[in-house]
């Protein structure tokens, strides 16, 4: 025989050995398989190659070689088990052909799942998993032992955990494989032992000690964006310290295993809320020297009094100001949002740049709980550090992976170089908890990575976005609806916009939007001015998507300049592609053609002008109808 001919490869291992002591199986092509041990079966021509184990002389199809006729497992090893088939009509040569063809077979149980169900007849259930053994496409197979009346279901015999692990960091002494799955609570996340996946039981007799297998494993110390200092593992907290996980709010039993600060902050989390891969970056930091104090990096210098240098704009010295009538159309580079009358803002002493106050001073780094990693402030039109090109990003404005909105101003991007993560100023801004006006104020927000029916004015963006959760009532409030300014300005109306989240009371009244000049819903949100009773809806105050772009402003869309324009001509324009009027504040021009917002602007396969053809065709068959029905009543008067 050559040694050529039998090639390694992932090296399975021979279900026929013993689990202290496992033998490789090697992929042969040459000689032809001669008799399968498991199945009995021949050489089959559609198979490239099959299973040898040098050890035990042994031949086995591919399929054949994860399933022997006996096997020894360390869930039952007192007597071997014996593969069993519920159908007497199963022939067992039929094995190799049932079985996928697949050579990628590993250890790692993760990948496997099985629904729990049962069959005709007698149930048969798996003493590990404890779930009814069904029927499959190859006929109902199971591994058994008659003396004991043990069965195991043919994925959980596939399974081979170490018999005993020893691990100091995690307990003392040496932990050892526990078979059955009991309703139990592990000793280290707190969860059942009894749960519905995959996940090993070890137990030390000596301490009373259960856990999960990937329990033994949990990270010592860790570092995550929703607390300022490390967090420890530790098996139990003090008694007299009641606390609320800060990721999911629930209070944290002391009894279990949990992570605490290591600065003595009455600070705590459960530990599998505190390793979840949305909190924690992956990194175990123990015996790693803490770092100093993070730099921080001012957002401006001072020049006087009055005058600042912004890292943004730092050509140019910006002075501060606080009569915002005397910049009427002017807009905040960071949020977006005009400058009205009461605003203080800083603006370039040389140029139109102009910045709240508030926004001006936003910190450059900043840890938010939404993002695992630390958010660095810069603005979209610049270069990108990463290198990469986003998705979503186009060349002078951005989408915020919180609130899904596109805007024009500054952002907060992930540190992390392979990280694409980016949020909006407003988005950024919310604080941890948030109060909102739509929720009782004795009922604050926080970010907790649920999501459910939004009680925002039910966008279709609140479908995508991240989301504030009430933990008292289990309700919902997306980004988007969150960040809508509290305060907005008309310009037909002096005074302030204020946002109103529905009036129950009001609902006989009939309210009217003062731009579409449409009924208005009063139970959902809108915007009223509380001096004139002016309404109007949201979307016809901010825009189509509602997002923030400014006017004035260049934007790249597929390598072509697009101008942002006030819509502030003395007719409304008709859009290229919907061919309805253009109503919102701004329009969106592109070699001479017009659009009305940006989902016009990027629909692609139609031609210019589809939309407007169709609406007319169907405004004149209703004009047609309707002529129609006249005539018939007149003639039926005569």
């Amino acid at each position: 025989m050559e040694l050529s001919k039998i090639i390694p490869v992932s090296k399975p291992v021979c279900r026929l050995s013993y689990p202290d002591d496992p033998h490789s199986l090697c992929q042969r092509f040459d000689p032809p398989l001669s008799v399968c041990f498991s199945c009995k079966g021949q050489h089959l021509e559609n198979r490239r190659y099959y299973y040898y184990c040098a050890t035990c002389d042994l031949e086995f199809h591919r399929g054949c070689h994860l399933f022997p006729p006996e096997i020894k497992h360390p869930f039952h090893l007192l007597h071997p088990l014996t593969l069993i088939f519920s159908d007497p009509d199963f022939q067992s040569s039929r094995i190799p052909i049932d079985w996928p063809d697949s050579s990628s077979e590993s250890d790692d149980y993760d990948s496997y799942e099985e629904n729990p169900g049962s069959y005709e007849g007698h149930i048969v259930k798996c003493n590990y998993c404890r779930k009814n053994l069904q029927p499959e496409e190859f006929g109902m197979a199971y591994y058994h032992c008659s003396t004991c009346n043990f069965s195991l279901h043919r994925i959980c015999a596939y399974i081979r955990p170490p018999l005993a692990i020893e691990n100091l960091k995690c307990h003392d002494h040496t932990l050892t494989l526990f078979p059955r799955r009991v309703p139990l609570p592990c000793d280290a996340c707190g969860f059942s032992l009894d749960t519905p996946f995959f996940d090993h039981v070890y137990s030390c007799l000596l301490c009373n000690y259960m856990v999960h297998r990937t329990c033994i494993y949990l990270p010592r110390v860790i570092k995550i964006t929703r607390h300022p200092h490390r967090l420890s593992y530790t098996s139990s907290i003090v008694p007299s310290c009641e606390l609320a996980c800060g990721v999911c709010r629930n209070t944290v039993d002391v009894n279990y295993g949990s992570y605490s600060c290591t600065k003595g902050c009455r600070y705590a989390l459960h530990s599998k809320c505190a390793t979840n891969k949305k909190v924690w970056d992956g990194k175990d930091l123990e015996g790693v020297p803490e770092e100093e104090e993070e730099e921080i990096l001012e957002p401006f210098l001072w020049i006087d009094e009055e005058t600042i240098q912004h890292f943004s704009h730092d050509h140019h010295h910006l002075k501060l100001r606080q009569d915002g009538g005397s910049h009427e159309n002017k807009f905040c580079e960071a949020c977006t949002l005009p400058m009205t009358v009461s605003d203080r803002f800083y603006s370039c002493i040389k140029c139109e740049f102009v910045l709240h106050e508030t926004c001006a001073s936003l910190p450059r780094r900043k840890h938010h709980p939404v993002h695992k990693h630390p958010l660095t402030l810069f603005h979209p039109s610049s270069s990108n550090p990463h290198k990469v090109e986003r998705k979503y990003y186009r060349d002078g404005f951005s989408t915020c992976d919180g609130c899904t909105r596109n805007c024009c101003g500054f952002i907060y991007r992930c540190s992390e170089q392979d990280c694409e993560f980016q949020l909006d100023v407003r988005c950024a801004s919310l604080p941890d908890p948030s109060i909102h006006d739509c929720h009782p104020p004795d009922h604050p927000l926080f970010f907790n990575f649920t999501s459910g029916s939004c009680m925002g004015f039910e966008s279709v963006a609140c479908d995508h976005c991240e989301y504030l959760e009430c933990i008292q009532c289990e309700s919902f409030l997306c980004l988007h609806c969150a960040t809508l300014p509290c305060v907005a300005h008309y310009k037909h109306d002096k005074h302030p916009l204020t946002l109103c989240c529905g009036e129950e009371e009001t609902r006989d009244l009939k309210y009217w939007c003062e731009i579409c000049e449409n009924k208005l819903d009063a139970t959902k949100w809108f915007y009223t001015c509380d001096s004139c009773r002016v309404t109007l809806h949201i979307k016809c105050l901010l825009g189509k998507e509602v997002y923030y772009m400014k006017p004035n402003h260049i934007i790249k869309i597929n390598g072509k300049n697009v101008d942002i324009e006030y819509n502030n001509g003395n007719t409304r324009p008709v859009c290229t592609k919907c061919g309805l009027r253009c109503i919102y504040t701004l329009v969106y021009k592109c070699e001479n053609e017009i659009f009305c917002s940006l989902s016009c602007l990027f629909q692609p396969g139609l031609p210019l002008g589809y939309h407007y053809y169709m609406t007319r065709r169907i405004m004149r068959i209703r004009e047609t109808e309707k002529l129609e029905e006249e005539v018939e009543v007149e003639l039926a008067n005569q």
